[in-house]
C-alpha cells in the first residue's frame, strides 16, 4: 500500500500505519510545525476509555494524532479539552470558540484526536490549503449522518459535487483564522452547553424547526451551515485517500 498523504482519517488502518512508521523511524524527528499555523485537537481531560475505539487501544492518553506528532518532532499540539462526560462532538464548538479568542497564527488546524495521524511534514498541509481558492478546507467522507432532517441541504450538495458521494466531514479541517473564527461563532447555536443533559438537549432540539440538525454531532451543524451560508468559501477534500478535489464549491 503506497500513502502519499500527509494526513490519514481512517480508525481501521491509522494505528497500523503508525505503528510501521515507528518501527522503521519514518520520517523521525525531521519536521517542525510553520509558525503560522496552529493544530488542535478536542479531546476529553482524562484518558479516553469512555469512548476509545477497540481498534485503537494503547492510545487512550496521549492519543494517536499526538503520538504521530511527536513522532516527527512536533511538540506544539494544542489540546482543547472538556472533563465533562459523556463526551458529546458538539463540545468541540465551545472549545475551539473560546481557544480561537485568543488564536494569533494566520492558519487554524483543527483534528480528530483518536483516529487521526499526521504522516508527513505539516507544511505539505499548508501548501495544499493553499493550492485552493477557498478560506476553509474540510476532509470528505461517504458518511450521510445528518442529512435525513436537512433534505434541501442535502439535494444542493448532490447538486454542487455532480452525485460523487462526497461529503463534508469534520473530523480533519483547514482554515484561515479569521475565517474559522466566524464558522465557529455562527455554530455555536448548535452547542451543548456543560451541565445540560441529553434528555433535556432533545427538548431543545424539539423546539427548533424540523431542519435543523438533530443529534450530538458538530458534522450536522457544520453541514448545514456551509452550505447555506458559505458555499463560496468552503471546499471539500480528500485527506483519507489523495489530495485531488472531489468537490469544488466555487462557482
Amino acid at each position: 500500500m503506497v500513502i502519499e498523504q500527509p494526513i490519514i482519517h481512517n480508525r481501521f488502518i491509522v494505528k497500523e500505519i503508525f505503528e510501521l512508521m515507528k518501527k522503521q523511524g519514518t520520517y523521525k524527528g525531521l519536521f517542525s510545525c510553520p509558525s503560522s499555523l496552529t493544530i488542535t485537537t478536542c479531546r476529553n481531560s482524562g484518558p479516553m476509555t469512555d469512548r476509545i475505539i477497540p481498534e485503537l487501544e494503547g492510545y487512550e492518553d496521549v492519543s494517536l494524532l499526538e503520538s504521530s506528532l511527536q513522532h516527527l518532532g512536533i511538540h506544539t499540539l494544542k489540546r482543547l479539552e472538556s472533563s465533562e462526560l459523556p463526551w458529546r462532538n458538539t463540545f468541540k464548538f465551545e472549545l475551539i470558540n473560546e481557544y480561537l479568542k485568543e488564536c494569533k497564527t494566520e492558519y487554524f488546524m483543527c483534528c480528530d484526536a483518536i483516529d487521526v495521524i499526521f504522516r508527513d511534514d505539516p507544511f505539505k498541509v499548508l501548501d495544499i490549503f493553499e493550492s485552493f481558492d477557498c478560506d476553509m478546507l474540510f476532509m470528505s467522507t461517504d458518511s450521510l449522518d445528518g442529512y435525513d432532517c436537512m433534505p434541501e441541504v442535502f439535494n444542493e450538495v448532490k447538486k454542487l459535487n455532480n452525485n460523487n458521494g462526497r461529503y463534508l466531514n469534520s473530523g480533519v479541517y483547514i482554515g484561515r483564522t479569521n475565517f474559522v473564527r466566524e464558522v465557529i461563532e455562527e455554530c455555536m447555536e448548535y452547542a451543548i452547553p456543560h451541565g445540560v443533559t441529553m434528555d433535556d438537549y432533545k427538548e431543545y432540539l424539539n423546539s427548533k424547526p424540523k431542519t435543523y440538525p438533530k443529534g450530538a454531532q458538530d458534522q450536522s451543524r457544520l453541514r448545514q451551515l456551509c452550505n447555506q451560508n458559505h458555499l463560496s468559501q468552503i471546499q471539500y477534500n480528500v485527506f483519507l485517500h489523495s489530495f485531488q478535489t472531489y468537490n469544488s464549491f466555487l462557482s
